[in-house]
């Protein structure tokens, strides 16, 4: 079916990035039911996408995004992981799928936003001291969204417990809370790994 995907759509997201036009498989995961959702994006820029799914997902809800492939991925071979809002659904005819959505991800994270939640300096000898800490978080790996919770933190790395076994070498996207309620995404490598969890070196921070 030959098409392009910016002719299906309308501006109602009033966009000020230009769009480029990118095919690739996503999962969608609806944060208040926990349901993930398989679709296709077909454009993309660093403020919104356009993505078809014969999942229903209702304007307004908060969903969490996996992208492979990305355009903007700052690291290669990685799915790029995004907190974003459904802000238009359109039944489609000519398609696939049976609804089109349109997708605005959440306000670029600025660089002095940067220190996490509820995090401070412990007075600690090492040179990246961490500082016990109990947050539930989102990640994923190439293979889908999991869920876990990080026991404590530094500036270079995390430990974290969860249900889903990794090997050390693995990188992985976390979506981490910072200030004011926002959320950023994090590329990190296992480096250890033991019966209860693992431990992740930092590799970028989005800002």
């Amino acid at each position: 079916m030959k098409r392009k995907a910016e002719q299906m759509t309308e501006n109602l997201e009033n966009r000020k990035s230009a769009r480029i036009n990118h095919t690739s498989p996503l999962q969608a995961k609806d944060l208040q039911s926990g349901k993930i959702h398989n679709a296709k994006m077909f454009n993309y820029s660093k403020e919104g996408f356009y993505f078809e799914s014969d999942s229903v997902l209702n304007p307004g809800i908060q969903i969490y995004i996996g992208i492979k492939n990305s355009p903007y991925a700052s690291l290669p071979d990685v799915l790029e992981y995004h907190r974003g809002e459904v802000v238009w659904r359109k039944e489609l005819k000519d398609s696939f799928f049976r609804f089109g959505y349109g997708v605005k991800l959440k306000t670029l994270v600025k660089k002095q936003d940067l220190e996490l939640k509820d995090i401070r300096k412990p007075k600690e000898s090492r040179k990246h001291p961490r500082r016990q800490y109990n947050q539930f978080i989102h990640f994923a790996d190439q293979s889908g969204i999991f869920e876990g919770t990080i026991k404590n933190i530094s500036s270079s790395g995390v430990f974290l417990m969860s249900k889903k076994a990794f090997e050390v070498g693995e990188i992985l996207t976390l979506v981490l809370p910072i200030k004011n309620g926002k959320f950023t995404n994090a590329k990190g490598q296992i480096i250890w790994t033991n019966d209860k969890g693992f431990g992740i070196k930092f590799l970028s921070i989005d800002k």
